[in-house]
């Protein structure tokens, strides 16, 4: 049992600010998320150092394909979510409650892992970094003095004030899963608009963004619905911010087949022709639109296969034939 940050007392309840469910609690009381709770008339989480998973994994899964190509993130994850997804892919973690008793790990572990790997990065993925709130506040100030980069991979449904803080900690970059319209989010308990506003807010901070996409055979993966994530994609994020739409498999509570390739490279199609200059295939390895080339001359600068980076044909972070500055962090080598 940790204190925890990020609310407000409103009479006698206490106003949860981590995300934009603002979950007002009065004594006794679990936000939606089931990760924190009032006691004492005071709210506490149950998720500081609680770690459900801990490995070295690619940048390239996360999907980070513009931030570290090539490098290795020490990659964590914690219990339960504050969306209900009925398609997650990780739902052995995100549907299960945090475990009431549990040994913490402590930031310094993490970051003694992370060297001993030899990855560049911290990463906070799996289910809902949100719900780490506290412990990355403690952990990214101490992985940067070590020489290391932090990320999260997110709904995107924490407030701006609770990014405002990790940024402020030392995040470096962040992938943000845009699900699509609010006839998509009413399934998930969330709103769209929170989600956008979430975009827009990580890339006035400065931080590394890429958004991905789930298309989900005859949910989204429609030409309509795929124009709303283009079109907001470009307005909230901007041309130059990588787009990855990702092959959905059933999972959960979804039992539909699995997206149809073709469906998928037309929505990069309508993306590439409407001027997102990075546009990229999720879970279909061996794909063409797995590769980075140049949106000024077409030059191949990224080659990939699945999660390995095989080529890098980058000068100074730019194109090396036409001299096009590339959106991202690369360590060339």
């Amino acid at each position: 049992m940790h204190p925890a940050r990020a609310w407000r007392r409103v009479g006698n309840k206490v106003v949860c600010q981590l995300c934009y469910h603002f979950c007002r609690l009065k004594e006794g009381d679990f936000g939606k998320c089931n990760a924190r709770f009032v006691k004492d008339g005071k709210p506490y989480t149950l998720t500081y150092g609680n770690i459900s998973a801990m490995e070295s994994r690619p940048m390239e899964i996360k999907p980070f394909f513009h931030f570290l190509p090539g490098k290795t993130a020490i990659t964590f994850s914690t219990y339960s979510c504050n969306l209900d997804c009925p398609w997650c892919q990780n739902w052995h973690i995100s549907k299960r409650n945090p475990p009431m008793s549990y040994s913490v790990v402590k930031p310094e572990e993490v970051v003694e892992k992370a060297l001993i790997f030899g990855d560049v990065a911290t990463c906070a993925s799996f289910n809902e970094p949100t719900l780490l709130y506290e412990y990355l506040l403690d952990l990214f100030p101490l992985a940067r003095s070590r020489g290391l980069f932090n990320t999260i991979v997110s709904n995107g449904y924490m407030t701006p004030l609770a990014l405002r803080e990790l940024v402020s900690a030392g995040l470096d970059a962040m992938n943000v899963d845009l699900k699509g319209d609010d006839r998509v989010y009413e399934l998930c308990g969330g709103k769209a608009k929170n989600v956008l506003k979430t975009i827009e807010t990580a890339k006035k901070l400065g931080v590394h963004l890429e958004v991905v996409c789930l298309l989900i055979t005859d949910l989204n993966d429609d030409e309509d619905s795929v124009r709303w994530v283009v079109e907001n994609h470009l307005r909230y994020a901007g041309a130059e911010i990588p787009l990855h739409f990702t092959r959905y498999f059933p999972a959960y509570l979804f039992e539909r087949p699995p997206t149809p390739i073709e469906r998928i490279e037309r929505a990069i199609e309508i993306a590439k022709r409407e001027g997102v200059e990075f546009v990229y295939i999720g879970n279909v390895p061996g794909h063409i639109y797995e590769n980075t080339y140049c949106p000024n001359c077409g030059e191949l600068l990224i080659k990939r296969y699945s999660f390995r980076v095989l080529d890098v044909r980058l000068k100074d972070g730019r194109c090396w034939r036409c001299g096009k500055e590339i959106y991202g962090l690369f360590i060339e080598e």
